[in-house]
């Protein structure tokens, strides 16, 4: 059996190796966050692994800690990485406080013979980012797979796939370590057997060999999603511009409608918008606008669309919702929205919602006419509520399209 210096210098070797390819062929061309945060954790785990051979020195009195810093530095970027997947935002706080936390601690525990730099408090630490980082896999790998952006791309899909296994396997194995810290010990022969450096480097050594043999058919995935975003975006809000939203909604309720999944689509238009732009100037009234993307941002769940049709009206798609569940959503958005009028200056309008169900045999137009007519009876019954389409709604107020175009403003 190898050792524990062997096992180190292998695992060195290998994320050194790793790092190097991975920089030149992945990061390099791809620029993607997912791949920026992955190539650092793997500096920072290289680097790591190798200050540990320096465990049967003096100096290691220095490395230890430094090392457990940076095994906790690069844990915190493996859960950055995955977060960069669903392109959610990362606490760069915690790439500071937790390594420092964990360095302080370190330095105040003289390290044993075998001077093993991931026992104790940073056990917990790098437990508890490689739990964050599977839920967030897992949470990225259904979006990619519900092709909320795009076509799912097969590939891609597969990759998150194999890089939400590993992640799992990988926390899994340090919620176990912390367990045996805890239960026998760092110095008990059953930890170092079952849950020590070499158990730990062999691990390590497999997750990080199936995440990146995977992480390039993300990075690259990653890449053509942002080109493809900077061209079907709406510049102001950056949700869907009309047309790619109206083609995503296309897919998505034909994919409902096969499955037997619910899926309605919403019309929502601010209220006495032009007041705003009159009273306020246009850039106020892009303030507005952006305030309720925002709004809606925050509320989306996987799979749900949203994207700008124009003017101040948008569009919505939510999927798995009943007309109750669906209203609740629409007017927690709209007190999210009011709550956010201190951050422009003066009172957010209030906002007009029409909701409908695409039923058998409808055509995306039958559909998005349903929803405009319920959002033109929103605004004749007087504004600032959620009006879901009926047939007895179609036939009292028919088409409606000049009387519509008029009830706007």
């Amino acid at each position: 059996m190898l050792d524990d210096q062997t096992m180190r210098f292998a695992l060195g070797a290998v994320a050194v190796t790793v790092l190097v390819l991975f920089y030149l062929g992945v990061y390099r061309p791809t620029r993607s966050g997912f791949s920026g945060w992955w190539t650092i954790s793997l500096l920072l785990a290289g680097t790591a692994t190798v200050l540990l051979l320096f465990n049967d020195s003096a100096v290691r009195v220095v490395t230890y800690p430094v090392s457990t810093a940076l095994a906790a530095a690069g844990s915190t970027c493996v859960w950055f990485a995955m977060r960069s997947l669903r392109r959610a935002r990362v606490p760069r706080w915690v790439l500071v406080l937790g390594p420092l936390v964990n360095l302080v601690l370190a330095s105040m525990e003289a390290p044993d013979d075998n001077g093993m730099a991931t026992t104790g408090p940073v056990s917990f630490y790098m437990a508890g980012m490689f739990v964050a980082g599977a839920v967030e896999s897992w949470r990225a790998w259904r979006v990619r797979r519900a092709g909320a952006d795009t076509e799912p791309n097969g590939e891609a899909v597969v990759a998150l796939n194999v890089i939400a296994l590993a992640a799992t396997a990988l926390s899994a194995f340090y919620a176990f370590r912390v367990v045996m810290l805890v239960a026998a010990g760092d110095e008990s022969g059953v930890f170092a057997r079952t849950a020590g450096s070499g158990p730990e480097d062999v691990t390590l050594l497999i997750c990080m060999v199936a995440v990146t043999f995977s992480v390039s058919a993300v990075s690259w995935d990653q890449q053509t999603q942002a080109l493809r975003r900077r061209a079907t975006r709406d510049d102001l809000t950056s949700l869907w511009g009309r047309s790619e939203f109206r083609a995503q909604a296309q897919r998505a309720l034909t994919r409902a409608q096969s499955r037997g999944d619910r899926a309605l689509l919403v019309f929502a238009d601010l209220d006495h918008f032009k007041a705003i732009n009159d009273t306020h100037g246009h850039a106020a009234g892009d303030g507005a606008l952006v305030e309720f993307a925002d709004a809606v941002k925050d509320a989306l769940r996987p799979g749900d669309l949203a994207g700008r049709m124009g003017g101040e009206e948008f569009g919505l798609l939510l999927l798995d919702v009943d007309d109750a569940q669906a209203a609740d959503r629409l007017n927690a958005i709209s007190e999210t929205f009011a709550g956010r009028s201190g951050s422009v200056g003066f009172t957010l309008p209030t906002v007009s919602y029409g909701l409908a169900r695409r039923e058998q045999g409808d055509s995306a137009s039958d559909i998005y006419e349903r929803a405009d007519l319920a959002l033109y009876q929103a605004k004749a019954d007087g504004r600032d509520r959620v009006v879901t389409y009926s047939r007895d709604l179609g036939r009292r107020v028919g088409p409606g399209r000049d009387a519509f175009d008029a009830a706007r403003g």
